[in-house]
């Protein structure tokens, strides 16, 4: 015992540069073991390695032994700004004495992500001393509604995530007065009653993301509601049910960005009627053939910038030259387009001068010498395009990504012989 006194204490003599140089030579695991030793490695750790601790993920527990867990939740709680996990971790040993040693000394938490792993009871109990969480997302983690009702502790919380988690029915959330955005996507026994409790509580709500299977029509009485007192809403993705009218989503004021799933022919003509040319975000998933009155009416949205259709929509040479008028769009992702030929194609890259990024899913008919001639349009463009040609099933070789000509557009037009989809945010 007195021999580690003593080279302990001719380790504290040392000056600062030389125990910096030992200190950047240890293990992560081994520069926590020390700074739990006195205050002089605890100060170098706090602000040589704080950085590397903001974000947290909870696999990296394993490296740690369960003797240990509690001194290392004790040292880098203070210093999580984000804790993350993806993996069924939390109901180990090693998470619930990490969780345990982390509340009441969690100062800086202000997110948590948890994806598919079945949360500790110490989870909740964190929540009570963390004050200024305002993001949480628990997709996929079995949550029943006495967890939301552990999660309502939160007043000040600003985004919750319960997507996938089919125990729920949305009870409790309106005690949730500070909600910006909710994301409750697939929880097959949402009621809702519920949902337009938090609809009147949550006035500052302006993201929504109520997305059910298509067979779930349980929620479409809500649709009233959310015309009535979901004024501030700005993005909203929902699924659209048949042989239903939508003049209440129309007419939301500050209503820019529409995900919708379904049946969206109906949808589209109220949004027309009621002169939503505020949108300025578009995506679209049909069920059903779209027809070329409501396919034509995507071009009078005159501040769209995105836009995406998936599913079977008619465009036509007509439809094309309409999108002159969307002298705003700087990116357009089209699925399943039968219906556009390669002429259309390069008429619409001189109609749109501002697009960005074009993601085009085609099948049989591209030759190589469209391709060839797609290049030059785009090179000679004043505005850069990232051009996505997705060839499902093409006879198109697949060679011809090392051509020459192919190579020197590497910039510009990306080939990809797979369904593979590219996100027009990245």
């Amino acid at each position: 015992m007195s021999y580690l006194k003593v080279k302990h204490t001719k380790l504290l003599r040392l000056d600062d540069d030389t125990i910096m140089g030992v200190w950047k030579k240890l293990e992560a695991q081994d520069r926590v073991k020390l700074a739990c030793t006195c205050k002089r490695f605890r100060k170098i750790f706090e602000t040589s390695d704080a950085s590397q601790y903001t974000l947290f993920r909870m696999e990296n527990l394993w490296q740690m032994s369960v003797k240990d867990i509690e001194n290392f939740s004790k040292l880098i709680g203070p210093l999580i700004q984000e804790l993350r996990a993806d993996t069924p971790c939390t109901i180990t040993t090693r998470g619930k004495k990490f969780l345990k040693g982390m509340t009441g000394n969690c100062v800086l938490l202000r997110r948590i992500v948890f994806n598919g792993t079945r949360v500790s009871f110490q989870l909740f109990e964190l929540f009570a001393s963390a004050k200024y969480l305002n993001e949480l997302y628990l997709q996929s983690c079995k949550l029943t509604d006495k967890d939301v009702d552990m999660i309502t502790m939160l007043t000040g919380l600003m985004i919750l995530d319960m997507s996938n988690n089919n125990a729920i029915t949305g009870r409790g959330l309106h005690f949730l007065t500070n909600l910006r955005a909710l994301y409750i996507s697939n929880c097959k026994n949402l009621d809702p009653i519920n949902l337009v409790h938090v609809f009147k509580s949550a006035k500052l709500l302006c993201t929504l993301d109520i997305q059910q299977p298509y067979t779930n029509t349980r929620l479409v009485p809500i649709f009233t509601e959310l015309g009535r007192y979901c004024r501030n809403l700005d993005k909203l993705r929902v699924t659209l049910p048949e042989h239903r009218r939508y003049e209440s989503l129309a007419r939301l004021p500050k209503l820019t960005k529409i995900f919708a799933y379904g049946y969206i022919r109906r949808f589209l003509i109220d949004l027309r009627n009621h002169r939503a040319h505020h949108i300025q975000v578009i995506f679209m998933e049909s069920l059903q053939q779209v027809p070329l009155d409501a396919t034509f009416m995507l071009t009078q949205f005159r501040e769209l910038n995105k836009l995406a259709c998936d599913g079977d929509f008619e465009f036509t040479p007509g439809c094309v030259d309409g999108f002159e008028n969307l002298r705003k769009l700087t990116c357009l992702t089209l699925y399943k387009m039968d219906a556009l030929t390669p002429k259309d194609i390069l008429t619409l890259l001189k109609k749109c001068s501002k697009l960005k990024f074009v993601q085009l899913f085609f099948k049989t008919y591209i030759t190589e010498a469209f391709i060839f001639e797609l290049i030059e349009v785009l090179e000679k463009r004043p505005v850069k395009v990232n051009f996505v040609m997705n060839l499902q099933k093409s006879s198109i070789r697949r060679g011809i990504k090392k051509d020459p000509r192919c190579i020197a557009a590497n910039d510009t037009l990306n080939i990809i012989f797979n369904r593979q989809s590219i996100d027009w945010d990245s």
